[in-house]
């Protein structure tokens, strides 16, 4: 899966409005200006985990090039993502199914192209530097994902608002692209705690603007350091909380030349006595590194060449 543009910086948000009736809403870009995605109108019972993929076309009929995003959700989702079928319309009906049934099809998955991605804080905007942009191309149709775990006692409204800003043609002078890097082969044994590693480096050079975490609820740290192919160097990012990837954005950007990359690592702590493996709901576990990068290249990647069990690719 690579990434077109990785979004849900934590710069406050505006233009959302409360309503007495309801959740908030998020008004649209203006026209000419912008698009929305959207997902809306869900209640997630008390004690309740919802993973929703919403299947609807991408709003535009010319390219798009995307320089900022603004975004409303519910507080505490585990993730949000916007992803497209590839570039060509999905054959999947336009509607609200259980993501479980729509990844069953392992084509969707290893063809979706995610083109945002974030989770935790409720609203915020994330602003491209300028003339940098995420182009999407007309006539195709959108994935729209949403992993909530309802743990109160009261019902919750779910909601996800993504307004997507552009800028012209001849503003354009840089595009984006990325991936997220998985380890797909985590065993964590029962009443421990365990950490996995793995470290990738890059098929060319590339200026990193942004990176970010995934884990799942068993994980107490995630953390990058940089890898020059041979040495590790000190860690500069670590997230203690799984519920927010703690998307993070650098600038200047940083410099990896072709054969450099990262390590990243995942440590749990398992009180259950049973051994937890990869999987996609939150009592499973992830160890993923997410990165965006310019210049925009669709055989850039962070290959993955080392890990701490020695399984290279799923598991």
């Amino acid at each position: 899966m690579s990434i077109l543009l990785l979004l849900l910086a934590c710069q406050p948000a505006e233009n959302n409005e409360s309503t007495p009736e309801g959740p908030p809403t998020l008004a649209p870009p203006a026209e000419g200006k912008g698009f929305q995605g959207s997902m809306s109108g869900i209640v997630v019972d008390p004690y309740t985990e919802v993973w929703l993929c919403s299947v609807y076309p991408l709003p535009v009929d010319h390219p798009a090039n995307v320089n900022s995003v603004q975004f409303l959700q519910t507080p505490g989702l585990h993730h949000i993502t916007l992803s497209t079928f590839g570039l060509t319309p999905s054959t999947v009906p336009y509607g609200t199914y259980d993501c479980n049934d729509i990844y069953a099809d392992s084509s969707i998955r290893e063809s979706a192209i995610l083109m945002f991605g974030g989770a935790g804080v409720a609203e915020g905007t994330l602003q491209l530097p300028e003339g940098v942009a995420a182009t999407l191309p007309m006539g195709i149709d959108l994935l729209h994902e949403v992993h909530f775990v309802n743990t109160t006692d009261k019902p919750v409204d779910l909601y996800s608002y993504l307004n997507a800003y552009t800028i012209d043609d001849d503003e354009v002078v840089s595009g984006i692209w990325g991936g997220s890097v998985r380890d797909e082969y985590i065993n964590v044994p029962p009443s421990t705690t365990h950490t996995e590693w793995s470290r990738c480096v890059f098929n060319r050079d590339v200026e990193v603007h942004f990176l970010a975490s995934h884990s799942h609820k068993r994980a107490v740290e995630f953390s990058i350091a940089p890898f020059d192919g041979t040495t590790v160097g000190d860690v500069f990012f670590t997230n203690d909380d799984w519920q927010n990837p703690m998307i993070t954005q650098y600038n200047p950007p940083r410099v990896v030349p072709k054969g450099q990359g990262f390590q990243w690592s995942c440590t749990y702590k398992n009180e259950d006595p049973k051994e937890i493996h990869y999987g996609l709901t939150s009592e499973d576990e992830m160890c993923n590194m997410a990165v965006v990068h310019t210049p925009f290249d669709l055989s850039a990647e962070c290959e993955v060449v080392e890990t701490s069990d020695g399984v290279i690719g799923p598991g």
